[in-house]
C-alpha cells in the first residue's frame, strides 16, 4: 500500500466553503525536493457541494446589487456572465496553484514580497498543498491596535503610524507591479489574504484563486486610460471609455465628457490649493464608473475586472494609512513599466 504523503495534521481551521489543515509532509515530498526543509504545510480542501451552492449565492448577490443599483445608486458596468465565470473559477485549486506559481515567479529575488509555494504532485481542483506561512493577518494587526488600552495610546499611535508606512509602501509597490510591470492582478486583496512578518518585514500573500488580467489588445490602452486617469484628464479618460465599452446604445459624448470633467474636477481640483493633500482614487473610480452605467456603457469584462481590483487594492492600503495617494503615485510606475506608451510624469503636471 502506498504511504500518504501528508502523515500528521497538526491544527484545523474551518473557513467556509473551505478548510484548512496544518499538516507536515513525509520527507520524500517536501516541496524544495526530497529531503528536504519544506515539510510545515497548509492543506485546503473545498467543501463537497460548494461549486451547486455558489450558483444560488451568485443569484442572491445579484438580486441585492440590483437593490444597491435603484437605492444607493452603485454603479455595475460590467457584463454579468463574465463576473459569475470570474467568481466560480476561484473554487478549482489547481488554477489557484498556477496562480500562485506565476506570483512566485514574477516576484522571484524581491524579498518584501513571498506567495506560498505549492507541490503540483498534491494538487487537485477539490485540493491545494502548500508552504505554511508565518505572520500575522494584517486585519488583526489593525484590530489588536484599535483594541489597545488607552494609557498606551501615544505609543502605540507612533507604532502604528510606522508599521502602516511599511505596510502601505510594500502593498502599493506589489499592486502596481502587479498591474503595470505584469499584467497579471491578485484579485483579492484584503486584510485576511495577508500575513506580515514585522521580524523579516516581509509579507505573505494567501488565496490566489482569483487573479484578473488584460486581454493583450487593451493591455496599451488600459497604460494610457489609467495615466490619463491619475492625471486628471477628462479628456483622454472618455476616448478610452469610449474603446472599452461593449454597449450598441449610443452614447452622448458631450454630457459623458461634462460628467467626467465634474468628477475630475471635484477629486483632482482640491490638489491645485495642497499639493500634499490626498486623492481617494477609489471613490474618484467609483463616480467614473456611475458615469458609464448613467449612459448605459458597459465596460468589457478584462478592463472591468482590473478596476474592481484595484479597489479593493486601494481600500486596503488607505485603511492602513489615510494620507497615501494612491492616484499620484500610480504615475512614476506607468510611466518606468510601461515605456512603450511613450507616456512622461510631465502630462500629469
Amino acid at each position: 500500500m502506498m504511504k500518504p504523503a501528508v502523515v500528521i495534521v497538526v491544527t484545523f481551521r474551518p473557513c467556509r466553503p473551505l478548510q484548512v489543515h496544518r499538516a507536515l509532509l513525509r520527507a520524500e515530498f517536501a516541496l524544495d525536493g526530497p529531503g528536504g526543509r519544506l515539510r510545515d504545510v497548509a492543506v485546503k480542501i473545498r467543501h463537497p457541494g460548494v461549486t451547486e451552492s455558489a450558483f444560488m449565492d451568485l443569484n442572491i448577490v445579484w438580486k441585492v446589487m440590483g437593490v444597491f443599483q435603484s437605492v444607493l445608486h452603485m454603479a455595475v458596468p460590467f457584463d454579468r456572465a463574465e463576473f459569475d465565470e470570474v467568481i466560480q473559477a476561484q473554487m478549482d485549486f489547481t488554477r489557484e496553484a498556477f496562480n500562485l506559481q506565476k506570483f512566485s515567479r514574477n516576484f522571484r529575488g524581491e524579498a518584501r514580497i513571498r506567495f506560498p509555494k505549492v507541490s503540483p504532485k498534491l494538487v487537485t481542483p477539490e485540493v491545494l498543498v502548500e508552504t505554511w506561512a508565518e505572520g500575522k493577518v494584517i486585519s488583526g494587526i489593525l484590530d489588536d491596535f484599535d483594541n489597545s488600552c488607552q494609557e498606551a495610546i501615544s505609543a502605540i499611535s507612533q507604532k502604528k503610524r510606522l508599521l502602516q508606512n511599511k505596510l502601505s509602501a510594500i502593498l502599493y509597490d506589489m499592486s502596481m507591479k502587479m498591474m503595470v510591470r505584469d499584467n497579471f492582478v491578485h484579485g483579492d486583496l484584503h486584510g485576511g489574504n495577508i500575513l506580515y512578518s514585522e521580524a523579516d518585514n516581509h509579507v505573505t500573500v494567501l488565496d490566489a484563486g482569483i487573479a484578473t488580467q488584460l486581454e493583450q489588445r487593451n493591455v496599451a490602452a488600459f497604460g494610457r486610460f489609467l495615466h490619463a486617469l491619475c492625471s486628471g484628464d477628462a479628456e483622454r479618460t472618455v476616448e478610452h471609455l469610449q474603446r472599452f465599452n461593449m454597449s450598441t446604445i449610443k452614447v452622448n459624448l458631450a454630457e459623458l465628457k461634462a460628467d467626467v470633467q465634474a468628477t475630475m474636477d471635484k477629486f483632482m481640483g482640491p490638489l491645485r490649493q495642497d499639493p500634499d493633500r490626498a486623492t481617494n482614487a477609489a471613490d474618484m473610480f467609483g463616480e467614473v464608473m456611475f458615469s458609464m452605467q448613467k449612459h448605459q456603457m458597459l465596460l468589457q469584462g478584462d478592463v472591468a475586472s482590473t478596476l474592481f481590483t484595484i479597489s479593493i487594492s486601494e481600500g486596503l492600503i488607505r485603511q492602513l494609512d489615510p494620507t497615501f495617494d494612491v492616484a499620484k503615485r500610480a504615475l512614476p510606475y506607468i510611466v518606468q513599466h510601461m515605456p512603450k506608451l511613450g507616456l512622461s510624469l510631465a502630462e500629469a503636471s
